[in-house]
């Protein structure tokens, strides 16, 4: 497969998949606040962040240098898979951690599929 086709799918649709979760967080920040013992506006200001990821993202996958955007889009998916991971085992375990686990899990998913793609990619 080539690189230009796999990596503006893998972007986009790891664009999209930020852009529903950025949704979720957004809809659900005063639960998910009192959950995490934060101020709903610290998740709500995290929702409009993932937000503005997911539109880079959108934006990177048609737009910009496929290879360099892989790899920093690699790169920042497991800095948050490793940061959403310790923030999930240093709380008690409820469905929060559980929900958490599954996005670092999810997260970890797209880091491994962009790692696919650029290894077996064009250079």
């Amino acid at each position: 497969m080539r690189l230009e086709g796999s990596g503006s799918v893998c972007l986009q649709v790891d664009g999209v998949y930020c852009a529903a979760a950025a949704a979720c967080v957004g809809v659900f920040a005063r639960p998910l606040g009192a959950a995490l013992e934060v101020p709903s506006g610290f998740v709500v200001g995290a929702a409009v962040l993932t937000a503005g990821w997911a539109g880079l993202l959108l934006f990177a996958g048609s737009r910009l240098r496929l290879r360099a955007s892989l790899l920093g889009v690699l790169v920042v998916n497991v800095v948050v898979a490793v940061l959403v991971g310790v923030l999930a085992m240093t709380r008690p375990v409820d469905a929060v951690s559980v929900l958490l686990l599954a996005v670092v899990v999810e997260v970890a998913g797209f880091a491994s599929w962009q790692a696919a793609v650029l290894r077996t990619g064009v250079h």
